[in-house]
């Protein structure tokens, strides 16, 4: 499998994951091409697109922010899900970080969000006390779920940390122009 960092939304290999990233995040969970082309402008903000040979896998967009590294944005290929490769690039990012990885997941309310906490957990990952709200990237986008639920590797979060990814959250990733 082939990991290419994008930086600008007019890369080639943008469009084909920029699909699969349409297609599984919810629309109050979407950046718009102008907001993703603001956090390419961070040094903080990492695009991962994961190929194999010309095939788009996946993709992941994280932020690297002082002890902590906070996976904004995950997402399989969904004629691909099943077959190893969502475990896999994970696996390998976790691997080559020292901070603690941080992500969020839709409350556990059904047999899909069971199955996805159970994922993570089966990768290690382990879940937080915290109500966390929903940070929306579009006003007027409606969610299901006004809450989420935090996961962190390899340890939970003190609540001092918690704080500040929130707030990180509000200032740093949700930043636009």
């Amino acid at each position: 499998m082939d990991i290419f960092r994008l930086t600008d939304t007019n890369d080639p290999l943008f469009a084909p994951v920029w699909e699969i990233y349409t297609a599984s995040f919810p629309i109050c969970e979407q950046r718009t091409l102008a907001h993703q082309q603001t956090a390419f402008r961070s040094p903080d903000f990492h695009f991962l697109a994961y190929y194999e040979g010309n095939i788009p896998v996946g993709l992941i967009g994280y932020w690297e922010i002082d002890d902590y590294l906070y996976i904004e944005h995950y997402a399989i290929n969904p004629t691909l899900r099943g077959g190893g490769y969502g475990s896999r690039i994970l696996e390998e990012l976790i691997r080559h970080t020292d901070r603690t990885v941080i992500l969020e997941i839709d409350d556990v309310t059904d047999e899909i969000s069971t199955r996805r906490l159970h994922f993570y957990q089966r990768l290690g990952f382990v879940l937080n006390p915290y109500l966390h709200p929903l940070h929306r990237y579009r006003e007027g986008a409606e969610h299901q779920n006004a809450v989420l639920k935090i996961l962190s590797y390899p340890t939970a979060i003190d609540s001092t940390t918690y704080e500040r990814f929130n707030h990180d959250l509000e200032t740093i990733v949700m930043k636009r122009d």
